[in-house]
């Protein structure tokens, strides 16, 4: 018979802080839920053994051999560094700004869920004066900027309204420049809020392929889009914001055009009443193919993160479980997981090929690849539940509640691991995406704790 434990989500509740009472069980999509008192709780498979190491990012909350820290868990157990602030969404749904060398921990805006640590690549916002739209670096077409006129995002009174004027069957919009290279991919945003006008169009003008815009409706959060983008995306930050995305690759190397349209319900030409617009705050636009956290202007370049555990006397060098729960911001290009203390040593990192994108596990002593499992095709989930596991002449790979690897190998002893990163490797190169939550067990677990752990 399987045991359980039975514990709270939101406060991280062991079973003896739960309040007593008639417990009930319920299956609901697959997972376990108990109701104690009217009060719902989680029920998760007792694992055999304790991690030696526990970070639940979601939660604030660290375990290190038994010792608990209840509040910034990263910064008692690992070492965080970061040459540049950067910005995060906090629970009441604000883009604050941390400073250096501290860690991140990102919210949803409209729930205020804690979601976890924030790990991203390096970007830079290509756009000058990201929140004064009426500085002449903007052109102001059929249109005027009425700066500084409601609270922003940041809680600041920041926040601009893009004004139409009232010619006659025309465009009244915003729009600045910048240098495109061609084959590059570029995403344009800004955070936009309906006022009297509820539509708002977003575009790449020229140098990128011909419909490269999207219509983003401000009270319903509806995209339309043209066919000429990557992708598009919205994101409500609640209170009326939202944050609007495009992406697109440039096809030629010279200067370029970004605007932002408004639109009267159903075309970007029409005549202008002279008072009617939308507000705007937080234009950015970066080389990538996924929108990062926002960063004002003039702090134009953020470099990323680095969470790093140089580990104690919790690693097993003959056998091991290593557990992480992440949401990606991107599914291109290659990624860190979880890294480890050499460039080549990868102990899960996602990649492409000819077999498209995929999640790898490996090892490598002296330089030598000792192992590797196949890139294995996983692009139906929004977020990962992976647990590797290493022991003598065997290593599996589970995934969201599949084996997905079942390999053996000659390998005794794997190279001894002296530090863990979260979402990144020693070279630099970056997962970018929110972490929830990582542990590691020193010892091979079993396929039913695996597979009952891992399921979303």
């Amino acid at each position: 018979m399987t045991n359980f434990n039975i514990y709270s989500s939101k406060f991280g509740q062991s079973t003896d802080d739960l309040p007593e009472g008639e417990v009930n069980l319920y299956l609901t999509n697959e997972r376990i839920q108990a109701v104690i008192d009217s009060n719902t709780y989680n029920v998760e498979p007792r694992i055999s053994i304790e991690p030696t190491l526990s970070t639940q990012f979601g939660k604030s909350n660290t375990r290190y051999n038994g010792e608990e820290w209840i509040t910034e868990p990263v910064t008692n157990t690992y070492t965080v560094t970061g040459a540049s602030t950067a910005t995060y969404v906090d629970a009441t749904g604000k883009i604050r700004t941390a400073t250096v060398n501290k860690p991140r921990y990102t919210f949803n805006p409209e729930t205020g869920e804690r979601l976890g640590l924030l790990v991203e690549e390096a970007r830079s916002n290509l756009v000058r004066w990201s929140e004064d739209f009426d500085n002449a670096t903007w052109t102001k077409t059929r249109a005027s900027i009425t700066p500084n006129v409601i609270v922003a995002l940041d809680g600041n009174l920041t926040g601009d309204k893009l004004v139409e004027d009232s010619s006659t069957n025309t465009a009244h919009h915003v729009n600045s420049t910048f240098s495109a290279t061609s084959g590059t991919t570029y995403t344009l945003t800004i955070y936009a809020k309906a006022a009297e006008r509820s539509i708002l169009v977003i575009a790449f003008a020229t140098q990128f392929p011909a419909n490269s815009f999207a219509n983003f409706n401000l009270l319903t959060g509806a995209i339309t889009a043209g066919e000429g983008l990557v992708s598009s995306s919205v994101t409500s930050m609640g209170n009326g914001w939202y944050r609007c995305s495009i992406t697109s690759t440039a096809s030629s190397t010279a200067t370029a055009t970004i605007v932002y349209y408004l639109n009267n319900g159903s075309s970007i030409l029409y005549t202008g009443d002279g008072i009617s617009g939308i507000y705007i705050w937080g234009a950015q636009l970066e080389a990538g193919t996924t929108p990062s956290s926002y960063t004002p202007t003039q702090a134009s370049t953020f470099i990323p993160d680095s969470v790093i555990r140089f580990l104690g006397n919790e690693f097993n060098p003959n056998e091991s479980s290593f557990y992480i729960e992440y949401t990606p911001n991107k599914l291109t290009g290659v990624g860190a997981i979880l890294g480890t203390n050499s460039d080549n040593t990868n102990l899960i990192f996602h990649g492409d090929d000819s077999e498209g994108f995929g999640i790898d596990t490996r090892t490598v002593p002296g330089g030598m690849l000792t192992y590797s499992s196949p890139l294995i095709t996983r692009l139906d989930a929004p977020s990962f539940k992976i647990l590797s596991v290493l022991e003598q002449g065997r290593q599996r790979l589970f995934i969201n509640g599949d084996k997905v690897v079942d390999e053996t190998n000659t390998v005794t002893s794997y190279e001894t691991i002296s530090q863990i990163r979260i979402l990144r490797r020693t070279n630099g190169v970056i997962e970018t995406g929110i972490c929830k939550d990582f542990r590691y067990y020193p010892k091979a677990l079993s396929e039913s704790e695996c597979l009952a752990l891992t399921k979303l």
